[in-house]
């Protein structure tokens, strides 16, 4: 459910697109965040077609990361997070669940749950193929584990497979 402050600030920008003929007249852009939430470090992918996820940041897990990714999601203009949850015996989907409750909250935008299982192998088996040495691909890992989580977000969301 939407909080009211989400819900009014979401008809006024849609008015306001409405009212206006210039605004109206261009398309926005519309961009996806993919999340892959670790403990220590968050990796950050990014959509802007809605058709291809990129790897693009990896960023300590510490602090206040829900500003952090609201600053980097209104930087990009983001309309949807799409963050990854484990669904192995044992995880704890609430810690995953308050998270995205906290970033729905904070962005008012759209935050989905995706299974992420498989991501990290998916993505390590990639840079592997790819040549990255093993110290490489230990930075990167996470970026492109969150590319695999929103690339198959983005591939069940448009009904196609990559």
């Amino acid at each position: 459910m939407l909080s009211a402050e989400c819900w009014v600030l979401g008809n006024h920008e849609k008015r306001l697109s409405t009212q206006h003929p210039a605004l109206s007249t261009t398309i926005p852009p519309v961009s996806f965040i993919g999340i892959d939430l670790g403990a220590k470090r968050i990796g950050i992918a990014v959509s802007d077609s809605g058709v291809m996820a990129t790897p693009h940041s990896v960023m300590r897990n510490e602090g206040d990361v829900v500003e952090k990714l609201f600053n980097l999601g209104r930087e990009l203009e983001a309309e949807t997070f799409v963050v990854g949850v484990p669904r192995r015996p044992g995880a704890s989907e609430t810690k995953f669940r308050d998270f995205a409750e906290r970033l729905r909250q904070k962005t008012c935008k759209e935050v989905v749950l995706w299974d992420e299982a498989l991501t990290t192998v998916e993505a390590s088996e990639a840079l592997r193929a790819a040549g990255r040495d093993r110290r490489e691909a230990q930075r990167e890992i996470d970026m492109h584990a969150a590319a695999v989580i929103l690339q198959s977000w983005l591939d069940e969301h448009h009904g196609r497979t990559s």
